[in-house]
């Protein structure tokens, strides 16, 4: 009884052993995977922090959020920016889909995408001391037929089975189902790392059901990365006229400077992007430093939440519901930590957003669940 959720900034996975849910660690001590594979010159693919680590030594040979491309043709236009920042040579097959090439090799996503979904097969082995036979992935509502195909053919190249596949916000409501609010009408506000999802959920029967659900398959946590990366950027072209956007290795290593800040503002109320040796000129290195208050950082972000909100309405209006009818608005995805995220949706919806259990073990938590539901387990409130 095994889920998994394959994000597309985070992968984790969760079991559920004694009628209780465990979120599993790695050999770090660490329940999050980053989503990158990295490909070495000896024919060897590193995957999660040791490929992350890789990505900022070698862009052209690793490879962030490879999901994205999951399914996808290479001439569909939502994925030309996507493809116009990929340092790793790629190209288009006889069968219209994006082919990778590191290191002078040829691999479809499916290829890409399977070791990471391999590395959490084994974490789960580990914990259960067997080899495991069956899984519950996760994905997007906005993963059509095709997008679903290409991630069960990933995940049988991992080694694994695929018992189902469950949509992200399904996941991440059952996991509140012992909330004492998690009653009527409910909403599930999903914003992860790489897509955003609402959806209206009725609990009011045995089962819950979804009413209505809407979906950005690109807006997410790493665009509050982006907004950050680009103003601590500007300010240092400002000061020296150099556009570290043109550097593919700067850039790497500037926008998980933004992202190491960004967590630091959920928490503080100043923070500081910091790049040493950003950039080497004649008279030596410039070290980057662009300090900014929360507030700052809110007003950049802006933008990005109203557009998650945006969702909202749609999804509210494809279920004919009103935002005071719900309930409770839940938190899903490790990017509604920021404050700016949860004024926005105390703001919209004339509550705070709910919490109870840690945002971005939601869907994952939710896929464990689901997959014991299935199998005819029963599983107790923690």
């Amino acid at each position: 009884m095994v889920g998994m959720d394959f994000g597309t900034s985070m992968c984790s996975v969760a079991v559920v052993a004694h009628n209780e849910v465990a979120v599993l660690q790695t050999e770090g001590g660490r329940r999050d995977i980053p989503s990158v594979v990295g490909f070495l010159g000896d024919g060897r693919v590193v995957t999660g922090h040791e490929a992350r680590q890789l990505m900022l030594a070698d862009p052209e040979h690793a490879i962030a959020s490879p999901k994205r491309l999951l399914g996808r043709a290479f001439d569909d236009r939502e994925i030309e920016p996507f493809l116009a920042t990929l340092a790793v040579p790629h190209s288009r097959g006889q069968d219209g889909e994006v082919l990778l090439h590191p290191h002078g090799r040829t691999l479809t996503i499916p290829q890409v995408c399977a070791p990471l979904l391999e590395q959490m097969r084994r974490l789960a082995e580990r914990h259960l001391g067997q080899r495991l036979a069956r899984v519950v992935l996760t994905a997007p509502v906005s993963f059509e037929p095709r997008r679903l195909a290409a991630l069960r053919e990933a995940a049988r190249l991992a080694g694994l089975e695929v018992l189902r596949v469950v949509d992200e916000p399904t996941a991440a409501a059952l996991s509140y189902r012992f909330d004492s609010c998690f009653r009527k009408l409910c909403a599930v506000y999903d914003f992860g790392g790489g897509t955003f999802d609402f959806s209206v959920v009725d609990v009011s029967a045995a089962d819950l059901q979804v009413v209505a659900t809407a979906g950005d398959s690109w807006l997410g946590g790493d665009d509050f990365d982006e907004v950050l990366a680009a103003a601590a950027a500007n300010a240092f072209w400002r000061e020296t006229t150099i556009e570290l956007r043109h550097q593919a290795v700067q850039w790497q290593r500037l926008r998980l400077a933004a992202e190491t800040t960004k967590r630091e503002l959920s928490w503080k109320q100043d923070a500081c992007v910091e790049l040493r040796e950003a950039a080497l000129t004649r008279e030596g290195a410039r070290h980057l430093r662009f300090p900014i208050t929360r507030a700052a950082f809110a007003e950049l972000a802006a933008p990005i939440i109203e557009r998650s909100l945006d969702t909202c309405r749609e999804a509210l209006e494809l279920a004919g519901v009103a935002s005071s009818e719900l309930s409770a608005i839940f938190l899903s995805g490790g990017t509604s930590y920021i404050p700016a995220v949860r004024e926005g949706v105390a703001r919209a919806f004339g509550q705070p957003g709910r919490v109870a259990v840690p945002p971005e073990r939601a869907v994952v938590i939710g896929a464990a669940m689901y997959a014991a539901q299935t199998l005819g387990s029963r599983i107790a409130p923690s």
